[in-house]
């Protein structure tokens, strides 16, 4: 993931600049890994920590609501066509960790409200220790998606991950690659 080149997954732009809304830590993601999950109406609203580790900092990013991106044509389906463009301009949280385990460094876990979500919640702050597991905030209504942002070289993502496999809570997403 570049910060500004134009990175287009399905016609939209993907810019990790926008994503994370300009922040002091975007240069410590660069040409790193971008994990993005949708969550229907009937699936588990509220985010954990991936790792264990220190907050580094906590902010609710006010954006759009219902915005779909005309590339990915009409969508029936709550929006899901356009999850990576709405990481970018929807209302969304970033809440940056600086893991203990040093092969990971920071890890940016981005809550993204799609079509009529613009309640993101987040429930700890800067300077808050945290466990891996430890409730980091919630969604009040309705469908959304899940970001999470590594730095570069840091993990992999398992091979049996496949696309609209629902993953189970506390499931291993990614494992540590960097020694």
């Amino acid at each position: 993931v570049r910060e500004y080149d134009e990175f287009w997954v399905k016609g939209q732009p993907y810019s990790l600049r926008d994503m994370l809304n300009g922040s002091v830590h975007t240069a410590d993601f660069i040409g790193g890994s971008v994990f993005q999950s949708f969550l229907s109406g009937a699936d588990y609203h509220r985010w954990r920590s991936p790792v264990a580790g220190r907050v580094l900092s906590a902010e609710v990013v006010d954006g759009l609501m219902f915005s779909n991106a005309e590339s990915a044509g009409r969508d029936e389906d709550a929006g899901v066509l356009s999850q990576a463009y709405q990481s970018s301009v929807n209302t969304r949280g970033l809440v940056f960790i600086e893991a203990d385990d040093p092969r990971i460094g920071k890890v940016c876990v981005m809550p993204v409200g799609i079509t009529e979500i613009s309640s993101v919640t987040i429930e700890v702050e800067a300077g808050r220790r945290v466990e891996k597991g430890t409730e980091l905030g919630y969604f009040s209504y309705g469908g959304s998606s899940l970001c999470l942002v590594f730095q570069p070289g840091t993990v992999e993502f398992p091979a049996g991950m496949v696309k609209g496999t629902p993953i189970r809570v506390n499931a291993q997403l990614a494992r540590v690659i960097r020694s």
